[in-house]
């Protein structure tokens, strides 16, 4: 149990401080007696770590893959011998529009060891699952996500103020001296009316790479581009956004930096 020990303290203190926040856990596995008992196993850790949590059970890595271009779990874990697509040619697509997810392997075929390397695991499970495996493994991934510093914008709203993950956010668009940041959710947050123009708010609200001009009155979270194009890139809900010529150079070397550094 000291794993749970150790998750406990740091979720924890993370509480004391008021920053929790929610993780996202995804599991697959086409066995339906393994992914009941991985989701128990996983409930029992969240709760005896005092952890909120979002847990979906998938049966099938094409559902998985298909949910989780909007669910984001922060952590993954994955039977690899499934059907029609293994569970380390989806960690491979996962890991392609989430660079910084968490795999964990579980597995009762260990010959796919060595192969797992590729996608970076937390760690490769054998079946049987041992709890106590499984909570040391879960409470590497926590340590290795850092949720409570993952980052937030807070903008001035008509009324008050609005805090965002930036995690959540697809792009921003200015008109009529408003920005208005357009969310995963299909949620649209704009601005009170600004006084100064969209580079210069830019520059004073997002100081990181992480939000980048695409277009004269158009910003995209370098995170939420699933493809890129010289004219156009689309993001993670599909919608195709302008990529001008003169733009498209820095968007693409940042877009990479993302992807493979």
């Amino acid at each position: 149990m000291e794993a749970v020990e150790d998750i406990k303290r740091y979720v924890c203190e993370d509480i004391r401080k008021g920053e929790i926040c929610l993780l996202k856990i995804a599991i697959c596995d086409d066995r339906k007696e393994d992914r009941e008992k991985m989701n128990q196993y996983v409930q029992q850790f969240c709760r005896e770590g005092m952890l909120q949590a979002e847990i979906k059970v998938f049966d099938h890595p094409d559902k998985l893959i298909l949910a989780c271009e909007k669910f984001r779990p922060h952590i993954y874990i994955l039977d690899i011998v499934m059907p029609m697509v293994n569970g380390i040619q989806a960690a491979r697509e996962l890991k392609w529009n989430q660079p910084e997810a968490q795999i964990i392997f579980a597995t009762s075929e260990g010959s796919f060891a060595l192969e797992s390397f590729d996608v970076n695991p937390v760690n490769y499970i054998l079946k049987p699952v041992k709890k106590e495996k499984l909570f040391e493994t879960l409470n590497l991934a926590i340590k290795r996500i850092h949720l409570e510093e993952e980052n937030t914008v807070t903008i001035k709203v008509k009324g008050g103020y609005r805090t965002i993950y930036l995690s959540n956010i697809l792009y921003l668009d200015y008109r009529n001296h408003v920005v208005s940041y357009h969310l995963l959710s299909g949620e649209m947050i704009s601005t009170s009316t600004l006084r100064i123009g969209f580079a210069e708010y830019l520059m004073q609200n997002h100081e990181e790479d992480d939000i980048v001009l695409c277009h004269e009155s158009v910003a995209v979270n370098i995170q939420a581009i699933d493809k890129l194009t010289r004219t156009e890139l689309m993001v993670r809900n599909k919608e195709i956004l302008p990529v001008t010529k003169s733009r498209y150079a820095l968007v693409a070397e940042k877009y990479m930096n993302y992807r493979f550094c």
